[in-house]
């Protein structure tokens, strides 16, 4: 099944990962509110059930600690509802594109992309946990570090699979990488993961890692639009002129 139509969800979430740029340090879990999938529904409950916790015995509590805490978890967590909606509506397109151009998906082609993709994620996922320098590695793999994009660069891994587009697969691989890349570091590193600045900046902080992110799905988009345009009819103009 190859339709050529990848660079409709490329640049679809391309534009909603833009549109998530502003709350970055929650939409993609870069944040220092938590980052451990229990924080955000932990705080956001503290925060409706006025509770005041008291971290040393016998000091006071700081009553204003938990503000903010349901819009940080509306921020991060509806995208996991979000997603898998537009990925919905993305298939129903597909499939109606698939049927004007008489082209049926096939169940054998389905499974053969989510396979490979599985094997790949496995192995990415045991490479992490055995890689050296990282002790963060275990708690990521245990899924503490929940973060709902992934939703996005898997999905483009299976359709450029499906399609036999190698510019979709890569920018989902990528994207699904970058991401990994960012969750698995530790406190203190830049746009670079294994930097430490000495004086970061805006350049540094979650804003600009989801940029770059957001920059693999649009240029991917881009480029997956230009090759799929037919190409135009050789200009005849110079062959009239001779044949006068």
């Amino acid at each position: 099944m190859q339709l050529r139509g990848s660079w409709v969800p490329l640049l679809g979430f391309g534009l909603m990962s833009l549109a998530a740029v502003p709350v970055a340090r929650y939409a993609y879990n870069f944040g220092a509110h938590g980052r451990n999938v229990l924080s955000y529904p932990a705080f956001a409950y503290a925060e409706l059930k006025g509770l005041c916790v008291a971290h040393i015995p016998g000091a006071p509590c700081d009553a204003h600690e938990f503000d903010g805490a349901v819009l940080r978890f509306v921020a991060w967590g509806i995208w996991f509802a979000v997603l898998p909606l537009v990925w919905l509506a993305f298939a129903r397109w597909y499939r109606h594109r698939g049927e004007i151009r008489g082209i049926l998906p096939r169940r054998g082609s389905w499974l053969w992309a989510m396979g490979v993709t599985f094997a790949l994620v496995v192995a990415a996922f045991l490479a992490l946990f055995f890689s050296r320098g990282q002790p963060g590695n275990a708690t990521f793999i245990e899924n503490a570090y929940a973060c709902p994009w992934y939703l996005v660069g898997v999905g483009l891994l299976v359709l450029g699979l499906l399609e036999r587009r190698w510019i979709t697969a890569m920018a989902g691989l990528c994207h699904a990488a970058l991401l990994s890349a960012y969750l698995a570091a530790s406190w203190g590193t830049g746009w670079l993961p294994w930097a430490y600045p000495a004086d970061p900046g805006w350049t540094d902080g979650p804003q600009f890692k989801a940029l770059l992110l957001t920059a693999v799905l649009l240029v991917a988009g881009f480029a997956e639009w230009r090759s799929g345009r037919p190409r135009r009819a050789p200009h005849t103009t110079a062959l009239i002129t001779t044949t006068t």
